[in-house]
């Protein structure tokens, strides 16, 4: 019953989403926004095309090293410095792109939030509703630009991390070859074990996490919440200065800035307390995943049946496919801190959808216009 909920609850934050955000795709530069998709994506499939030649590039290295075969060496300089102006241009090519998509996106969704803000009283009568949208100007300054700048980045890299989860399994699944495990008198040929073994590795890792950072997400909403009270505290100060001056209520708004702040110590501290425990596990995981493979395959090595470079190949391989598989962990503060962001963002946009248009004002014309419009029609 809960799973269902926490289903029900996720496809309906995805619906709300792409409600507010999903137009930038089906405007009137639809096209433009389109080729840069395209051209990100591109560019992501030609990012995880550089780990996967230095996967192979690594391989034949360490071989010559271990036939000591020192021909082989300008050679394989000459590639790493291929694969390295490859890379170059990749990644400047991808960062520009990104970026053209996040301030783009941005600059469509702010020109909608304040729209609907600022036409028909709305910014009059938000204050007076009732829900979760104060703050409106630093829900369109801030929480835009997370909602936009992190959506784009959140996504870039989920599919990089699929895409090299394709490419590394596929290596590790030739590599593993087929290991014959005895069993009650059975020997049984299980191909692909060391895939197998990476995705129980980054599973049970994947589980642990999310156990240990599940505070997380509820202190970096919290945070956020708290950040949001002290700025639109602040702003308030600014907006009434001539009228606390002449009330001398200055020592009233220190005490009440004090308080604000106070609740933002708070909430840092427990976002500290949270993030403490997830990076001793990140800790931990990180240098697992990097001794695990090594320790698996060197018996194998040992025994002669793979050389070095095999060895050192598939080590790599499988920590690509375990760092692949590991987006959860890595990411799981940053979807935290998106994810309150972008409830900001609708919280906003649901309380100005559901304000009504103010009637408009019609001016009366004076009675002595109406009587000298009157007197001039006589004459």
């Amino acid at each position: 019953m809960m799973r269902r909920i926490s289903l029900r609850a996720a496809s309906g934050f995805v619906r709300r989403f792409a409600g507010l955000a999903g137009g930038y795709w089906a405007g009137r530069d639809r096209w433009s926004v389109w080729l840069l998709t395209a051209a990100l994506l591109a560019l992501t499939v030609a990012q995880v095309s550089v780990p996967v030649m230095l996967n192979l590039w690594s391989q034949r290295l360490f071989d010559a090293l271990e036939q000591r075969a020192m021909d082989r060496l300008p050679v394989m300089a000459a590639v790493a410095g291929g694969i390295l102006l490859f890379n170059i241009a990749v990644t400047v090519s991808h960062l520009w792109v990104k970026r053209r998509i996040q301030f783009g996106w941005r600059a469509w969704l702010t020109r909608r939030l304040v729209g609907g803000w600022l036409s028909d009283g709305r910014e009059l009568t938000l204050p007076s509703r009732p829900g979760d949208h104060d703050n409106p100007d630093g829900r369109i300054a801030e929480d835009v630009r997370i909602v936009t700048e992190l959506a784009v980045d959140l996504g870039h890299s989920l599919t990089y991390c699929l895409l090299l989860l394709i490419s590394f399994s596929s290596i590790l699944w030739q590599l593993s070859g087929v290991v014959h495990v005895a069993f009650g008198g059975l020997s049984l040929a299980v191909p692909g074990h060391l895939l197998l073994l990476a995705l129980a590795f980054s599973a049970a890792g994947t589980a642990a996490a999310i156990a240990v950072a599940r505070p997380l997400v509820r202190a970096a909403e919290r945070r956020q919440g708290l950040e949001a009270d002290f700025r639109f505290g602040l702003a308030r100060v600014r907006e009434n200065a001539p009228v606390i001056a002449r009330q001398h209520g200055e020592a009233v708004e220190r005490g009440r800035m004090a308080l604000l702040f106070g609740g933002v110590r708070r909430g840092w501290k427990r976002q500290t307390a949270a993030l403490v425990r997830v990076m001793a596990f990140g800790a931990s995981y990180s240098v697992l995943s990097t001794v695990f493979p090594i320790l698996v395959v060197a018996p194998r090595y040992v025994a002669g049946a793979i050389t070095l470079g095999m060895m050192m190949q598939t080590a790599q391989a499988f920590q690509q496919a375990v760092a692949a598989l590991s987006w959860p962990i890595d990411n799981l503060a940053t979807v935290a801190q998106w994810k309150a962001s972008v409830e900001r963002v609708l919280g906003l946009k649901e309380a100005l959808d559901g304000i009504a248009p103010l009637a408009p004002v019609k001016a009366r014309v004076p009675d002595s216009l109406s009587d000298g419009g009157n007197t001039a029609r006589k004459r």
